[in-house]
């Protein structure tokens, strides 16, 4: 009896003297939000035991402890002398919010910025993309009620949409106000340019090496009426504005074709308001509008800065592969007698391609040898 009570005991003592296998384990993974903490050493151990334990992170930015743009950030688990790889994913899956929404009136003609005074705030750090939706037709030139629908979308395509009116009344210009443009003998300018083209004028409108000229030099007649933007126009910027979809980018047209009537009534108006002279730094006189000729167009915003966003980068880029130019360039004001429009592009075919050149644009002017001054 007292033998194998001995031998139970002896059992228990070497059952005791065993070595305990101790095994770390952890999660390879997380995933937060963004704006919120990260997760401490702790939340990766599983196990109740961690000898020597730390992590470090790759590349993160915190502001008090928190992580603001939404990524997959790498970090290495130290686990006593072994390295491991874990990940903390950041997602970002709130909309941003557009503040500022009214209802814009203008009247007919008027220059109008329709993101001027909107703002987006987003729960991240990053910039918010505010455009306006391809869906959104209107024209400031002619009068009526326009839904303009605002997209927001931050980095993680997260995006937001509110919808305001624009309203575009009628724009009358008592007798009175009209100031008369000086009238213009009927010189023909036919003849050969500094470049070597020929200056042709068939039925009052003149060509040059086959492309329709209208600036300050060489008019319209005032019945020139294509009734539109040209077909040609409408075909390549249909073409352009879908390879812009393609990479994101939204272009819409919101002053195409105006008739001489039209820019008269304009240009009378422009002039009552800051003077003949600066009004000719911006607005063509009735038959030197290339709007007249239904082959140019504004684009997006009239604003000096729309060749800073994405919508002007992407057409100062792209523009001259569908046949189109800027019309007056920065700089050129000396040129065209227009100052900087990052909006206007006018439509001249293949030869678009010869007028930009390096992320450099050469005016219509430059690369035909003829100069846009009136004559009086």
């Amino acid at each position: 009896m007292k033998k194998v009570i001995l031998i139970i005991m002896l059992l228990f003592v070497t059952g005791c003297n065993k070595e305990v296998k101790k095994e770390v384990t952890y999660k390879e993974k997380i995933t937060i939000k963004i704006g919120e903490e990260v997760p401490s050493l702790e939340d990766y151990i599983t196990s109740d035991y961690c000898e020597s334990c730390t992590i470090e992170w790759t590349n993160i930015e915190l502001e008090d402890n928190k992580v603001y743009v939404a990524n997959t950030y790498e970090g290495i688990l130290k686990i006593g002398n072994k390295d491991v790889s874990v990940n903390l994913e950041v997602i970002d899956d709130e909309a941003p919010s557009i503040n500022n929404i009214k209802d814009i009136t203008i009247t007919a003609g008027d220059k109008v910025d329709l993101l001027k005074d909107i703002t987006a705030t987003d729960n991240s750090k990053d910039e918010i993309d505010l455009s306006i939706s391809e869906d959104s037709v209107y024209d400031i030139n002619k009068a009526g009620t326009y839904n303009i629908e605002v997209i927001a979308k931050d980095s993680s395509d997260n995006s937001a949409k509110e919808t305001f009116k624009l309203i575009v009344k009628e724009k009358v210009i008592p007798k009175e106000e009209v100031v008369d443009i000086p009238n213009v003998p009927d010189v023909d300018l036919s003849g050969t340019t500094t470049k070597g083209y020929q200056i042709n004028r068939i039925d009052g409108i003149y060509y040059i090496n086959g492309i329709l000229i209208a600036n300050k030099t060489y008019a319209l007649p005032s019945t020139y009426n294509p009734g539109g933007l040209r077909s040609e126009f409408m075909t390549a910027f249909n073409k352009m504005k879908e390879a812009a979809k393609a990479d994101g980018v939204t272009i819409t047209i919101i002053s195409g074709y105006r008739s001489y009537s039209y820019q008269k009534a304009l240009y009378d108006g422009y002039v009552k308001t800051y003077g003949k002279a600066m009004t000719d730094t911006f607005s063509a006189r009735p038959g030197n509008s290339e709007h007249q000729s239904g082959l140019a167009a504004d684009l997006n915003r009239i604003d000096d800065n729309f060749g800073n966003t994405k919508e002007g980068k992407w057409l100062d880029l792209n523009a001259s592969k569908y046949g189109f130019i800027l019309r007056y360039p920065k700089g050129k004001q000396s040129i065209t007698g227009y100052k900087y429009e990052p909006w206007h592009f006018r439509y001249i075919g293949d030869e678009a391609t010869n007028l930009y050149q390096n992320g450099e644009w050469t005016t219509l002017e430059e690369y035909l040898g003829i100069d846009s001054k009136y004559q009086s």
